[in-house]
């Protein structure tokens, strides 16, 4: 008989791929063998030509649920093959070059289990199998294999041994399983750092029980600690936001299921598509009138129309919220302005302030990640507004034509990512948070260590921002120092554009593309900060060719979260309308801040962002921030309020490569003197947004439109651009990326493929 040997690469690992292919080998009755490699899954198998090329047809037509494949090749070969077929241990002598499995929330086998009183995992808060549980937070080193996991210390017992060798069970070859008789221990601290010992069958329990009092328990999740409390507790909220100096940003919800959060969101197909999602992402929702479950909405998401609700991503989540029987907020559990905890120690240490009680259990977290987060327009479009658990760290498929090899970029200071090209494969962190801080550059520095070992990666060319005091920026340079790599420096808005031109593979077309990029700060080419750009992309050359009027940029990052300073700027000279916003200052504040705008050589600013800023501090609606995209939300609410949804709009002209915003807001002012209702302001002040794109591409008469940058992630303004322009328009936005600064490492990666020179 002839032998032959299968090479697969892509998603699988983590996936019950070589399970699969036993069962399905069997089937076949094939003789041979899988194994994992660091460059994905071989098969050795010998049988009739015909046969074997129909048990390769059939894996690569149908491979595991989890699973995407690559690339794929069958060849002869002269290995001996032993008589029957098995999976045997790991190969590590190939060079890394497969895609890394995100964690996989609990899927619907698992969660019947914990609910069946007959099952030897009811009410186990770590159960898994070969199609869900924790991945990438807890590989430690590739291929897939429990040695290389958190787990590798944990023994299983006999019946999860028994399990794990039969060939029928869906924990075969399950590298995270285990069950009540060798479970992972559970832990539970008061805020003080004294542990409370019991049964471990009781935690869950008196969990339950301490959040029915009204308490704060910090509850380990899958990529780090989560802060919950009663939904409908209004105190244990408020208690929360003070502890945790979060006065107004949103508080997501974790619902324990489906019904549960029918009784209180008008949901959408897609969005019950998505929160149904393997990634378990938080999904913004627009609440009913009457919501059922009795949960506090002000207290929740303070004057918005819609909450983040998500569902159990794992097995404990699961159960807690089972007990629980009702809504319970659930937020990252950090410091403000700091990554997520994820460390025991660190949550005994840094919570105790914040948290009356932790729960942690004995598997360390190696890579931790915030929840995923994204919104559906009400037109269907998908817009992720955090890229993390459960999504990251791979991209698939590759959308840059000719990815260069080798390359790390760095990303942006603000929503940080990095990304990493090797072996014509592209991998893209978890976000990352803003880099401000010590700890959130730490948590960076950690994240590309850790995926760096896994793919035993050596930058040969590193990317940046052009940003000269980004920390990004800062640290890639002394990489390529380090390494003794080549560096090159990339304009923020340019990686933007070409980020979401990659996405949508138009790196290559050979007509022009306009691109809307947006957003709310980037270091311009002219010394400025931009963030209100027009470019086109054409004859494999992108071109500024109009951007919003300059205004004066007030005290640097102060600005974006302060929307007084915006306000101030804007209404330079509008020296009427200065009463609008003079109450939202003090007397000393008011005079040295009129005298800054009168000196010459500032700095100045093209930002949409902090125009739209400006505008939310004119209607009255937020001077000081207390969360990044405050005001912003706020006005989007506002015209989401607004019934009588009128064409009219606001006059944003564009002369000379110049949209003259002063137009636009004295027109906007006249409005709110003749006692215009905001929520109408609001409507018409996005709605004519829109408009100006739509009479930009008339402009440059470009049939192709990509849109990129924070400000889209506003889903209002993106459903007035898809109603303005759908069927006028070629339209692009993300597809697996945020808009917002998340997206720029890709961006990075995709010029340097166009641009740059290896």
């Amino acid at each position: 008989m002839p032998a032959f040997h299968i090479h697969i690469t892509g998603l699988v690992q983590g996936v019950g791929f070589r399970p699969y292919v036993h069962k399905l080998a069997s089937k076949f009755q094939l003789d041979g063998y899988v194994n994992n490699g660091l460059d994905g899954v071989h098969i050795y198998c010998e049988g009739n030509e015909t046969t074997v090329q129909l048990f390769y047809e059939s894996l690569i037509k149908a491979p595991p649920v989890q699973a995407f494949i690559t690339s794929h090749s069958i060849n002869a070969t002269s290995i001996l093959i032993e008589k029957g077929f098995s999976i045997k241990t790991s190969d590590r002598t190939h060079s890394v070059q497969m895609l890394v499995t995100p964690d996989i929330c609990l899927c619907e086998d698992c969660r019947r289990e914990i609910k069946s009183p007959t099952n030897k995992r009811f009410q186990y808060p770590f159960t898994t199998c070969v199609n869900c549980g924790p991945r990438y937070s807890l590989i430690t080193h590739l291929p897939f294999d429990r040695e290389n996991t958190t787990m590798q210390s944990l023994q299983q017992c006999k019946s999860c041994k028994k399990e794990y060798a039969e060939l029928e069970d869906i924990r075969y070859h399950s590298q995270t399983n285990s069950c009540l008789e060798c479970c992972i221990k559970m832990h539970l601290y008061k805020n003080k750092g004294e542990e409370i010992v019991c049964d471990q069958s009781e935690y869950l329990t008196k969990v339950v029980k301490l959040l029915q009092e009204g308490k704060i328990v910090a509850v380990k999740g899958i990529g780090g600690y989560l802060l919950l409390c009663d939904a409908t507790n209004e105190l244990a909220i408020n208690s929360l936001r003070k502890k945790k100096f979060r006065p107004s940003k949103p508080l997501a919800i974790l619902y324990a299921d489906i019904e549960m959060a029918c009784a209180d969101l008008a949901l959408s197909a897609l969005e019950l598509t998505y929160l149904k999602d393997k990634s378990a992402p938080i999904v913004l929702c627009s609440l009913k009138t009457f919501p059922e479950n009795g949960i506090c909405i002000e207290a929740v998401a303070p004057k918005l129309n819609s909450i983040g609700a998500m569902l159990p991503s794992s097995a404990l989540l699961q159960l807690i919220a089972d007990k629980f029987s009702k809504p319970l907020i659930a937020t990252s559990a950090n410091i403000s302005g700091s990554p997520i905890i994820y460390q025991d120690d660190a949550a005994i240490k840094w919570l105790s302030d914040i948290a009356d009680y932790v729960l942690s259990y004995d598997r360390d977290i190696v890579a931790p990640q915030d929840d995923s987060v994204l919104q559906i327009s009400n037109r269907g479009q998908k817009i992720i507004l955090r890229r993390s658990r459960g999504l990251a760290p791979n991209y698939h498929p590759v959308p840059i034509t000719h990815l260069p090899e080798n390359t790390l970029a760095m990303g942006a200071e603000l929503k940080a990512s990095f990304a990493i090209a090797k072996d014509n494969l592209l991998f893209i962190s978890q976000f990352l948070g803003d880099q401000e801080s010590v700890e959130s550059q730490t948590s960076y520095d950690a994240a590309l260590k850790h995926v760096s070992g896994l793919l035993d990666f050596t930058p040969r060319h590193i990317l940046v921002d052009k940003h000269p005091r980004y920390y990004v920026s800062e640290k890639g340079l002394l990489l390529s120092q380090k390494n003794d790599t080549s560096f090159t420096s990339i304009q923020h808005h340019e990686a933007h554009f070409a980020a979401v031109m990659a996405e949508n593979k138009l790196l290559d077309l050979k007509e022009p593309i306009l691109g809307i990029i947006w957003d709310g700060a980037g270091y311009g080419l002219d010394g400025n900060i931009w963030g209100g750009e027009i470019f086109i992309y054409d004859q494999n050359e992108i071109k500024r060719t109009a951007h919003l009027k300059y205004f004066p940029q007030l005290l640097g990052d102060k600005m974006s979260k302060e929307p007084r300073l915006s306000a101030l700027s804007i209404l330079q000279n509008f020296p009427l309308a200065q009463n609008l916003i003079q109450k939202h200052f003090t007397e000393k504040e008011w005079v040295y801040y009129l005298q800054l705008l009168r000196q010459p050589n500032k700095v100045l600013t093209s930002s949409m962002g902090r125009l739209i800023d400006a505008v939310a501090c004119i209607l009255g609606l937020m001077p000081i921030c207390s969360y990044e995209g405050e005001s912003a939300m706020l006005l989007e609410a506002l015209a989401k309020k607004c019934r009588s949804r009128t064409y009219d709009y606001y006059n944003l002209p564009l002369n000379d490569g110049v949209f003259d915003w002063s137009v636009l807001i004295n027109e906007l002012i006249h409005d709110w003197f003749q006692k215009e209702a905001n929520e109408v302001i609001a409507w018409k002040f996005f709605y004519s947004l829109a408009k100006a794109i739509a009479r930009t591409s008339n402009h440059y008469f470009i049939d192709k439109i990509a849109f990129s940058g924070g400000v889209f992630q506003n889903a209002l303004l993106v459903d007035m651009v898809i109603e303005i322009l759908q069927h006028k328009r070629q339209l692009y936005f993300h597809v697996q990326l945020s808009p917002n600064d998340e997206c720029i490492s890709l961006g990075q990666m995709a010029w340097f493929s166009k641009f740059g020179k290896e």
